[in-house]
């Protein structure tokens, strides 16, 4: 399988296979506990595929990981948005 080369999805992979041996669990544990093949888990952690949210707060909520705690790490967002072309969304009463 081809990797993602998402840098955001790179960070957030890395953030939870983090979390994940901190906790010091099992891949197939996780897996049954958050009713998901571990696979599926296999290939977010291997950054092979994107998972949906509700896979991410299944994996979170198995883990026991509050869901924004895998999302609370540093990332250049500016940069990130820069290279996407990502542009802020203004307010109706702000735009000219």
């Amino acid at each position: 399988m081809r990797n993602v080369e998402d840098k955001y999805f790179i960070a957030l992979s890395n953030r939870l296979n983090f979390l994940i041996k901190e906790k010091g669990l099992e891949i197939s544990d996780l897996a049954a506990s958050a009713n998901l093949d571990r696979k599926q888990i296999y290939r977010l952690i291997n950054k092979e595929n994107i998972p949906t949210l509700l896979t991410l707060i299944k994996i979170c909520l198995a883990a026991g990981i509050e869901p924004r705690t895998l999302f609370d790490f540093k990332f250049d967002m500016v940069g990130y948005m820069q290279e996407n072309s990502i542009f802020q969304a203004k307010p109706k009463h702000l735009k000219k």
